[in-house]
């Protein structure tokens, strides 16, 4: 089934449509990255991880005000804990897909849906260092979730943009407790392209 997501979306992107009006960008901007971790009822949410983002984006206008906006990012996602002097990454290709509306010309607002794998992690408990562990009873490469976006392009071809993604996949494979991904983004995008 993840393979079969990641698959969907990576042809969606491959086959976007060359004939509508199309955007290519670049993209880069930094991630408030955290997790809840539901165990037992119980839910906690540690302290944010200041990490980043990178990637490419392709927009194609499919109504006067609507917009298809496919996205393949590297993202770096995770939590620390200051109490417990520790830190948790891991980093992502992600493949978000989003569908917008334009408020206006330069403001957008909209959302959709994203799936990513796990390249590699680390944890660092008190200074001490450790690779991830992927695999049955450990962590689980797969994440996947929902989007919200907001854009405003303040000149022609430059957007800023806020985003909220909810994880809604368990990236942990522990049949005792669930680990989101949440994150909160920031980015700036140069834009080339029909309009």
């Amino acid at each position: 089934m993840q393979k079969t997501i990641l698959i969907v979306l990576s042809l969606t992107f491959f086959t976007f449509p060359s004939k509508a009006q199309t955007r290519f960008g670049l993209k880069g901007g930094v991630n408030l990255a955290n997790v809840s971790i539901t165990s037992g009822g119980v839910t906690v949410t540690p302290d944010a991880l200041t990490s980043f983002h990178a990637g490419v984006l392709l927009e194609s206008r499919l109504t006067e005000r609507t917009l298809l906006q496919l996205n393949l990012l590297f993202s770096q996602k995770g939590y620390e804990s200051q109490a417990l002097s520790s830190k948790f990454t891991v980093n992502y290709i992600e493949i978000p897909v989003n569908l917008l509306y334009e408020v206006t010309r330069d403001f957008t607002l909209g959302g959709g849906i994203y799936a990513a794998h796990a390249i590699n992690g680390k944890g660092v408990i008190q200074g001490k260092s450790s690779d991830y562990d992927f695999g049955t009873g450990k962590a689980n490469r797969f994440d996947m979730g929902v989007n919200l976006i907001a854009g405003y392009e303040v000149i022609e071809g430059l957007r800023v943009s806020v985003n909220y993604t909810y994880g809604t996949a368990n990236t942990t494979d522990n049949g005792y407790i669930k680990i989101s991904n949440k994150v909160w983004g920031f980015s700036l995008t140069k834009l080339v392209g029909e309009r």
